[in-house]
């Protein structure tokens, strides 16, 4: 006769208090990694990188593009990409230069920019879920369209802001930040507690799960996943007015060298924080770990390719390692 000796009760809470390794690396390994590349480079550039006036540099410097980052991951968490969201920022930056030059109070730019985004994010929309066009073929004729627009505006030139009260909107100081800085915290926050804390979050998470089983489950699939490239639209034009304010040009070509940090950020993010979810703290750990990779190799002379193929490179990484905490957490369940 066989016997078995049961865990006591104490015993297996203990043991479901024990930290799970890989759980933890899972979680954390992009922000030890990220403090990792900060020690690497304080020791191998003492006198410039370690400084308060790089730091600032990197924050004032990465706050756009953590805007663009946090439009990127609304249709990611929707399960779909939207491969115009460069170009949005871009003709939005356009826009913003053109009406500010023709004596247009900031107020109305920003309204107009606004406007932009959502019209496009509209268009994708409609593409995306009433005509069930592919949102990557979808998204793409919007990207080239508004590039083809940003050479008519511009007239193939450089647009240059005339305007001191628009170009105050971000290089205004407070605490010695500009305040550009304080549009992305706050917008962070704000769409931290849509994703997280209200009914539209949750909603959102459950189409890009899966969208058969949300329509069982009573989810409104097409209204939030036409919502999500709406909003993604909105947030990217708003980067493109805060762009053409602290830039104070726009090339007929800006835009396109935004989407894939972008991109890349989102996917870092996905394997942080709450791995296997694009979540926005990830998101914003991702976009400052491409912008210290980026400086610290700036700094060492590496010469511009190099940045290009670290992007690259991160982008590649963040994906497979996306695409393994995704498949770690559905075994998990």
């Amino acid at each position: 006769m066989s016997t078995t000796t049961k865990a006591s009760p104490s015993t297996r809470a203990a043991k479901g208090r024990r930290p799970d390794i890989g759980s933890l690396a899972t979680s954390y390994g992009v922000i030890v990694f990220l403090f990792l590349m900060i020690a690497v480079f304080s020791i191998l550039l003492p006198a410039t990188f370690p400084t308060a006036d790089n730091a600032k540099a990197i924050l004032t410097d990465q706050s756009i593009p953590v805007i663009l980052a946090l439009a990127a991951i609304l249709p990611l968490a929707a399960g779909e990409f939207d491969l115009s969201l460069g170009a949005i920022l871009g003709f939005s930056a356009i826009t913003a230069i053109a009406v500010s030059n023709a004596g247009a109070p900031v107020p109305v730019v920003l309204l107009v920019c606004v406007l932009v985004g959502a019209l496009v994010g509209t268009v994708n929309a409609v593409l995306v879920v009433l005509i069930k066009v592919n949102a990557f073929i979808a998204t793409l004729a919007s990207a080239t369209i508004l590039s083809g627009l940003n050479l008519l505006v511009t007239g193939s030139s450089l647009l240059v802001l005339e305007s001191e009260s628009f170009g105050a909107l971000t290089i205004t100081k407070v605490l010695g930040l500009q305040i550009v800085l304080g549009y992305a915290i706050v917008l962070a926050f704000a769409l931290y507690y849509v994703l997280e804390k209200t009914p539209f979050g949750r909603y959102l998470r459950a189409t890009g799960m899966g969208r058969d089983a949300a329509r069982l489950s009573g989810v409104r699939v097409d209204r939030y996943l036409a919502a999500s490239f709406i909003a993604a639209g909105i947030l990217a034009a708003l980067a493109g007015a805060l762009v053409a304010s602290r830039g104070g040009t726009a090339a007929p070509t800006l835009g396109p060298e935004f989407l894939l940090p972008a991109y890349a950020a989102a996917f870092l993010g996905a394997t942080t924080i709450k791995p296997g979810y694009f979540n926005v703290w990830g998101t914003v750990i991702g976009v400052v770990l491409l912008a210290v990779g980026s400086n610290g190799l700036t700094l060492l002379g590496a010469q511009t390719w190099v940045t290009n193929v670290f992007n690259g490179v991160a982008l590649m990484v963040a994906v497979s390692a996306s695409v393994l905490v995704g498949r770690r957490r559905k075994k998990a369940v």
